[in-house]
């Protein structure tokens, strides 16, 4: 876990969404064996896909997201987490490799709400820095003034090449560390 420079005023924190606000299960081995893919991300090899083998990739994906999306839960500690970023008056957003369509379902379900969704529907994913930059300048704050959390190495990866502070859900302390952290940067 990295510590923000003191000089720096936290203003939005961007979240990942599976694995991160919510827990849910992916069997990425099978998904990449249905899909056919191997050394890519899934989402760059199917986005290099001709169209009719495209929205077979797609489909196949899709029907894993759906199921998993209807199975998710909220992690633990993070109504908290939300709670606290709101009182403090920071954006939230979210960054996701997942659908909009599947990210609406889960914000109803959950009674959660973000300033800014950007979603691969967007045209860009992680690891690409894309989607960070993409969600802070809809924010209209600069690198320096967010915080990214998730869980996954494109998570990690987007982080650094967007060149902003990552907080991993990697630590068991995680809830109290976040916290710690948001309350002396914000």
């Amino acid at each position: 876990m990295s510590r923000l420079a003191r000089k720096t005023v936290l203003k939005a924190v961007i979240f990942d969404l599976d694995g991160t606000l919510v827990s849910s299960f992916y069997d990425w081995g099978l998904i990449r064996n249905k899909i056919g893919v191997r050394d890519l991300p899934i989402l760059t090899y199917i986005d290099s896909l001709k169209k009719p083998l495209k929205q077979r990739a797609f489909k196949i994906l899709e029907s894993f997201e759906v199921k998993a999306t209807k199975n998710a839960g909220l992690r633990p500690g993070i109504r908290k987490v939300l709670s606290i970023i709101s009182n403090k008056k920071l954006k939230k957003a979210i960054v996701t490799n997942n659908s909009i369509k599947n990210v609406n379902y889960l914000l109803k379900k959950f009674k959660i709400s973000f300033d800014v969704i950007i979603t691969r529907d967007d045209g860009v994913w992680k690891p690409s820095a894309e989607p960070l930059l993409m969600a802070i300048k809809q924010m209209e704050l600069k690198k320096d003034e967010v915080l990214f959390v998730g869980d996954s190495n494109p998570d990690i990866i987007a982080s650094r090449k967007a060149g902003i502070k990552f907080f991993s859900l990697s630590e068991k302390s995680w809830v109290s560390d976040l916290l710690d952290l948001i309350n002396e940067s914000a």
